[in-house]
């Protein structure tokens, strides 16, 4: 073989070298890149099923997602778990979180008995903690700045309330929030790895009365929807979790108040069903 000839065979081969090579990376580069955007899609797809969430917002970037929420209080924390369907069910363990905004103290039961007690801040006078039987949805923290270190959101469907942690320890056993649960940071700690997602939590103390809309039925959500069950509930209508939703439970128990006074059992709560429910 003439060096000439050799010259180009090496020319031809590195050549086809050069070839591989480039096909190979776009390969690689289409498989990262529609990955990339499978990613994408599927957070999207979660966050426009997780709008609901006043405060919450996703940031996308550099390949890697971060989570967000900022509370009434102002304090924002990083969400660590978030399962919005476990929100919806009863957890298996038997946990049941108790706040009582007059003694201004938490109790977890576990099994139907007191397991942990803990003084807490609750709502000033003007923002008041949301009175009503709740869920913990989301779990994360402010993590190492010395304030707010851990974060449990409530299934509240007109704010952003939950119970976390202060750097405001003398607030403790008043009436100081903008609506969350504040308790000492090393108590809030212990909590938080103690109860799972899904946790009913029950705030009780002194409704605030709310005026009702002319005309509510199901899928409406707000404070006078908790005001009216516990309306229901006390006129002897099962209207399911007092959670601000006005759902399928909500609605049977207006048509069975309606059935009972003869009227037409629409679901759906008007002047009439508000007379009866001593709403007006």
């Amino acid at each position: 073989m003439t060096g000439k000839s050799f010259s180009k065979l090496l020319i031809i081969l590195w050549a086809v070298i050069l070839i591989v090579m480039t096909v190979s990376l776009q390969f690689r580069s289409g498989i990262f890149q529609v990955r990339q955007s499978a990613l994408r899609e599927m957070l999207l797809k979660k966050d426009r099923k997780d709008a609901f969430f006043i405060g919450l917002r996703r940031i996308i970037g550099n390949n890697t997602v971060q989570t967000k929420v900022t509370c009434e209080d102002g304090d924002e924390f990083t969400l660590m778990e978030r399962d919005i369907t476990t929100a919806n069910n009863p957890v298996g363990n038997g946990d049941l979180i108790n706040i009582d905004t007059k003694q201004l103290h938490l109790t977890l039961y576990r099994d139907g008995k007191v397991f942990r007690r803990y003084p807490v801040a609750v709502g000033e006078p003007d923002t008041p903690t949301p009175i009503g039987e709740w869920r913990i949805i989301h779990k994360g923290g402010n993590w190492g700045n010395g304030f707010g270190v851990r974060w449990m959101g409530l299934n509240v469907p007109w704010g952003v309330y939950g119970i976390h942690g202060t750097n405001k320890p003398w607030s403790i056993g008043t009436r100081a929030s903008h609506g969350c649960i504040r308790m000492f940071n090393p108590h809030v700690t212990e909590l938080y790895d103690l109860v799972k997602l899904g946790t009913p939590v029950h705030i009780t103390g002194n409704l605030r009365p709310a005026v009702p809309r002319a005309d509510i039925g199901r899928n409406n959500t707000g404070r006078d929807v908790v005001y009216m069950q516990f309306a229901l509930r006390k006129a002897g209508f099962d209207p399911g979790t007092v959670d601000g939703r006005f759902g399928e439970k909500m609605e049977q128990a207006v048509q069975q108040l309606q059935l009972f006074y003869g009227l037409t059992p629409t679901g759906r709560i008007r002047s009439n069903e508000q007379y009866l429910l001593k709403l007006k």
